[in-house]
């Protein structure tokens, strides 16, 4: 494969990824969600009463940051927040039933993005696809 290959293959890739992240923060916005909130939901649908701490280290993000999250998501409803039984310090944060509502709307909606990202293509090249995204993935990840 020549240079112009492979410059062109890193031209479609960020092409693809930008516009996922437009589309995503449009639907979020449209959730009357920021992209930084949805991510905190979709970490407690994946981590039942996980701690701010948790969620940071998730995240990758400051602690400030992650309190600032939760905090949010606890004025709109969508989170609990309660004081460990185990050490004071830690704030323990779960999905209310609101929360729940809202994180299967987000579900359905990247489910959406990925039926329109996947169609027109037979199961074989779907697999090949995840195949060849994450071989990509790998190596360049920690490049």
């Amino acid at each position: 494969m020549g240079e112009k290959d492979e410059n062109r293959i890193g031209r479609l890739v960020l092409m693809l990824s930008h516009t996922i992240i437009k589309n995503r923060n449009r639907h979020m916005a449209a959730l009357g969600l920021t992209a930084g909130q949805a991510d905190c939901l979709r970490f407690c649908l994946e981590r039942e009463n996980g701690t701010v701490t948790d969620l940071k280290n998730y995240l990758g993000v400051a602690h400030q940051t992650a309190q600032g999250l939760v905090r949010r998501l606890a004025d709109k409803g969508l989170l609990a927040v309660r004081r460990s039984g185990e050490d004071g310090r830690c704030q323990m944060i779960s999905l209310t039933s609101a929360g729940r509502e809202k994180a299967a709307e987000m579900i359905r909606s990247r489910e959406r993005t990925g039926g329109k990202l996947l169609q027109g293509m037979s199961p074989g090249e779907r697999r090949e696809l995840i195949r060849l995204l994450t071989a990509a993935y790998e190596n360049v990840k920690n490049d």
